[in-house]
């Protein structure tokens, strides 16, 4: 009886240990950021036709390592989105720390790090080349 006791124990410390870095929950700030970067974006190049909810974005975070959930450098986030009726998927590497957050890097080919305004020729930093987020953990 002692040991279905301290099993008991420990299998409750365990679950409120767990991490807030899950697959799910990664996946759901990633995108909820990430829109809110890009509508940002689009603002800033003289697009105001384009608002989160007209992007209709969708992202799928998993790690590339052993481990299926925590902090690590290995994640990796696909995004898709809707942006003048063309449906657009890219893929950007991240970086989870133990306390929710997280930095995501996206691929040079598709997200520069400096943006030019095709008409005026200014450039400008690319909000979405690198950005940071960071997991509800409220519930710890």
């Amino acid at each position: 009886m002692k040991r279905v006791g301290v099993a008991l124990v420990l299998g409750l410390l365990t679950t409120a240990c767990s991490t807030p870095a899950t697959p799910a929950a990664l996946s759901s700030s990633f995108a909820e950021v990430f829109a809110g970067l890009y509508v940002a974006q689009q603002a800033h190049l003289g697009r105001t036709d384009v608002t989160a909810g007209t992007l209709h974005p969708r992202s799928l975070c998993r790690r590339t390592g052993p481990a299926s959930q925590g902090p690590g450098e290995d994640w990796v986030c696909a995004v898709q989105y809707v942006d003048a009726d063309s449906t657009v998927t890219q893929s950007f590497d991240m970086q989870v720390k133990p306390d929710g957050c997280w930095r995501a890097d996206g691929a040079a080919a598709s997200q520069p790090a400096v943006l030019a305004d095709p008409v005026s020729g200014q450039t400008s930093v690319n909000q979405l080349a690198e950005f940071d987020g960071c997991l509800n953990t409220s519930w710890r």
